[in-house]
């Protein structure tokens, strides 16, 4: 593929980045994203072990809460409905310091033990609908060209690339990066403008996040990823804000200056895959 000198292209990558900001920045401040953030709050994050339970007892599930609290968002159990057993901690409150009168009594919580309890999937039960987390895929025409050269670059990676079914345990992802098998998987039964987002999106992983070269958490993996993809598209003229904004507005909790914090390395990794792709839109001038 041609090289192209991306220096006149600066503003336009840049221009690219402060407009994602801001996207994420007024979909964290608005009332749909509100309403899903007040939801998605009242869900537990499970433990591992606890996880691996829910998944061995009903491997469909996607959103897990107690009685009680399937209750409080409007929703019933239905009648005959088998819980899925997961372990809970029992804790136990006790006041100390109050044998010494110079320490100010304080009252510490220790665990005590565990217990049972159940819990059900969002699919045993009836009511309204839950404030769905503000994504959308992408559904714009197919950029065929642009589509198969994201995949030639992950391809000059040495990792090869799979359109079709996701692996066992990824079966909801729209793609997957695995390093230590070096494939690159994008399911095939997604529009054709969100398989060109998703693959950009996982190239990025295959450029920026090589094990040991730097290691970073999951959710900056994420907004990493995700930006690179958002200006690898845009920068041709593919609009991804129904999903990106979305996307990097859950992984980062709706916080901008996380987002902002990846900038750098975000720039850099979109303009090597811009320069490395060569397209003749990008020798358009920005005004």
């Amino acid at each position: 593929m041609a090289s192209l000198n991306l220096e006149s292209h600066g503003d336009r990558v840049a221009e690219l980045m402060d407009g994602l900001v801001t996207g994420v920045e007024e979909l964290a401040n608005g009332e749909d994203w509100q309403r899903w953030l007040d939801v998605a709050r009242r869900f537990h994050r499970y433990s591992f072990w606890n996880t691996v339970a829910i998944l061995t007892q009903a491997p469909g599930a996607t959103q897990v809460a107690g009685y009680q609290r399937w209750k409080s968002l409007g929703r019933q159990v239905r009648r005959g409905e088998q819980a899925i057993r997961i372990l809970a901690p029992c804790l136990r409150r006790r006041t100390v310091g109050e044998d010494t009168p110079e320490d100010e009594p304080a009252t510490v919580t220790r665990l005590a033990g565990w217990k049972v309890v159940s819990v059900f999937d969002i699919s045993q039960t009836d009511g309204p609908a839950l404030p769905a987390l503000p994504i959308s895929q992408l559904d714009g025409p197919d950029p065929g060209p642009f589509r198969h050269q994201l995949t030639d670059l992950i391809r000059s990676e040495h990792f090869e690339f799979h359109l079709g079914a996701m692996p066992p345990g990824y079966e909801a992802a729209n793609g997957l990066t695995d390093f230590a098998a070096r494939t690159v998987t994008v399911r095939d039964d997604l529009p054709a403008a969100q398989i060109a987002k998703t693959t950009a999106h996982e190239l990025a992983h295959v450029l920026l996040h090589k094990p040991g070269s730097h290691d970073i958490d999951r959710a900056r993996r994420e907004i990493e990823a995700e930006s690179v993809a958002y200006i690898v598209l845009g920068a041709n003229d593919i609009e991804a804000d129904a999903y990106s904004f979305g996307y990097l507005a859950s992984w980062s909790g709706g916080d901008t200056d996380l987002v902002r914090a990846t900038s750098e390395r975000v720039l850099t990794g979109a303009r090597t895959v811009l320069d490395r792709l060569g397209l003749p839109i990008l020798a358009t001038p920005v005004a």
